[in-house]
């Protein structure tokens, strides 16, 4: 199996931050930290990371909805400086991607959205809903014997990309692939790299991008019953709608946001459940408490736990003046457990009335289009799951490993005992 993220946490050295500031990168600590940020410094600059960390729910939500002063165009830029090597091989390989949804502002945001919203929608999802029912279950059958599994390995690694490929009608066999390529694409995007992690993920990424353009003109050529040909649908050759290239800038999107985040946030549920068992007896005995449940792990264990933004002028947030050109960082992880909204927020609880506020998803004009679809499959996992094996319980001692990065809680493992 690949590495999920293609990157470690970095083993044996602690993430602390600056002085008493918290690291935004993902560690088992990190919430406590935060939690100290939203009483005595909910807006402060991490010289770790070159951005001003927002921590508290209220701030958050107001970036989120400032699209006059804030700017999205930094959501997807590269963590490290990209070196000119790197940048030539994408350039000689016709790397053609642009801005055009969660790193784009304005009409040409709201004009590609729309367009997708005519695809990605809860109505084109839930007509998969018998297709992913028969994944997990499949999924679970290789399951059945056994005795022990990494529920990251054996479940929730692959699920969420057949899904995906289900909804783009991209072969199974290209799964080893896609999911390497989509490991390049952390590295680059959410994590420090390296000058030879960036050479080859150059590469990774002119590959990568050939492959969704291939993808689009098969379609072209042949449609199917596909997303990728009802986007072409909608296009209708018409470049006011959707370029050809904003259309593959699309489906090079999707291809990535499409899984990766599910895998990570399906594992984390687990682990959240089995951690606090009662909650998870609770959803075994009542598979009505299942939505909830999802809602509260996107609450309390976020797949993403950090979102950027850059200021367009200088603002004041939180009482501290952000100058313009100022990249901010909304911390997902802390605002989802500020206690002015949530009561007893480091509480895991499968009943909590209003989980659902949560910001993981996003909020606003950017709202995650694919938050309905990782919804129904964690919805479909967890009852699938629950009903075939309730005795399921964490191995004892497993130490989980994270990828080192500031944009999500990415798991690399989740050792359970089967029975």
């Amino acid at each position: 199996m690949n590495d999920v993220a293609g990157i470690t946490s970095r083993s044996g050295c602690p993430v602390h931050g600056t002085g008493s500031r918290p690291s935004p990168y993902y560690h088992e600590t990190m919430y406590a930290g935060l939690a100290k940020a939203r009483r005595d410094e909910p807006v402060f600059y991490s010289p770790e990371t070159g951005y001003w960390i927002v921590t508290r729910y209220d701030d958050a939500m107001a970036i989120l909805h400032d699209h006059d002063r804030i700017s999205s165009e930094n959501t997807s830029d590269s963590a490290s400086p990209v070196h000119q090597d790197a940048i030539d091989i994408m350039k000689a390989g016709n790397f053609a991607a642009e801005k055009v949804q969660s790193n784009c502002d304005g009409e040409r945001h709201t004009r590609v959205r729309n367009a997708s919203a005519q695809l990605l929608n809860v109505k084109t999802f839930s007509l998969m809903e018998p297709g992913i029912r028969d994944l997990v279950t499949k999924a679970l059958d290789r399951l059945e014997r056994r005795q022990t599994a990494d529920l990251l390995a054996d479940l929730t690694y692959e699920l969420p990309a057949q899904v995906l490929f289900l909804l783009l009608g991209i072969p199974q066999e290209d799964m080893e692939k896609v999911k390497a390529w989509s490991g390049t694409r952390t590295i680059l995007n959410f994590s420090p790299s390296t000058y030879d992690q960036q050479i080859a993920g150059a590469r990774d990424m002119v590959a990568y991008w050939q492959y969704c353009v291939d993808l689009v003109r098969k379609r072209m050529e042949e449609p199917g019953d596909d997303a990728v040909s009802g986007l072409l649908k909608v296009r209708d050759g018409d470049d006011s709608v959707l370029t050809l290239n904003e259309l593959t800038t699309v489906v090079y999107g999707l291809v990535f946001a499409g899984h990766e985040t599910t895998t990570s946030q399906l594992t984390n549920a687990f682990r959240a459940l089995l951690t606090y068992r009662e909650n998870w007896e609770a959803i075994c005995a009542e598979p009505s408490l299942i939505p909830f449940a999802v809602e509260e792990a996107f609450r309390y264990c976020g797949a993403v736990i950090g979102w950027r933004r850059r200021a367009k002028t200088e603002i004041e947030i939180g009482g501290v003046t952000i100058p313009a050109g100022g990249n901010i960082m909304l911390s997902f992880g802390s605002a989802n457990r500020d206690e002015k909204h949530f009561e007893e927020p480091e509480r895991f609880d499968v009943r909590r009335k209003n989980a659902r506020k949560h910001l993981t998803m996003g909020n606003g004009k950017h709202v995650c289009l694919g938050a309905p679809l990782a919804r129904l499959e964690m919805k479909i996992v967890l009852e699938e799951f629950t009903r075939r094996f309730p005795d399921v319980r964490l191995a004892e001692d497993a130490k989980i490993d994270h990828a080192y990065t500031y944009v999500f809680r990415a798991p690399r493992s989740l050792p359970v005992v089967m029975r």
